[in-house]
This record gives structure tokens, C-alpha cells and sequence, in this order.
């Protein structure tokens, strides 16, 4: 799977699960739900789902990690990680 279809497919699930999108200087589109942050951050071999619900810390870039999440996963998996992480 690809770096955008990855965000698309997680950023799809947040927008569902009733989170809105903010822009957070120097963090870029972040989303915010239930005084969560949340971003997903596409690297060179995985992508992370990360989450904060300091916002402080969120404006900063500084969220803290969910384990990193290899590119070759099913869109089932995806939306599993995405829904323990903003369901918990």
C-alpha cells in the first residue's frame, strides 16, 4: 500500500469517528478528537500513527508514537490500528 492511500484510509477514519481536521503550526493537518491529537506520519520503510492529548506538545511536533506499522498491511488492519487508537 502506498504512503497516500495509507493517509487517505486512516484520515477517512477519523473524519467518521467525528474528528476534525486543524492546522497546527510547525505540526501541518493534524485531526482532534475527545482533546486527542492525532497525525499519521508516512516514513521511508513504515508509517505511524501518532497521538498526543497534550496540545502543547501536539503545535510542537512532539506526539507520542504508536509502534511503527509496516507499508504491506491490508485495509483492514489499517482501520483496526486506527480504531484502537481513537476508540480506546
Amino acid at each position: 500500500m502506498t504512503q497516500d492511500e495509507i493517509k487517505r484510509i486512516c484520515e477517512k477514519r477519523f473524519l467518521e469517528l467525528g474528528a476534525n481536521k486543524i492546522e497546527l503550526q510547525p505540526s501541518g493537518k493534524c485531526w482532534t478528537l475527545n482533546g486527542d491529537f492525532f497525525k499519521v506520519t508516512t516514513l521511508q520503510s513504515w508509517w505511524i500513527l501518532e497521538w498526543t492529548d497534550n496540545r502543547s506538545y501536539a503545535s510542537n511536533d512532539c506526539f507520542e508514537d504508536v509502534d511503527p506499522m509496516p507499508y504491506d498491511i491490508s485495509k483492514t488492519d489499517i482501520l483496526e490500528q486506527t480504531n484502537l487508537l481513537l476508540l480506546k
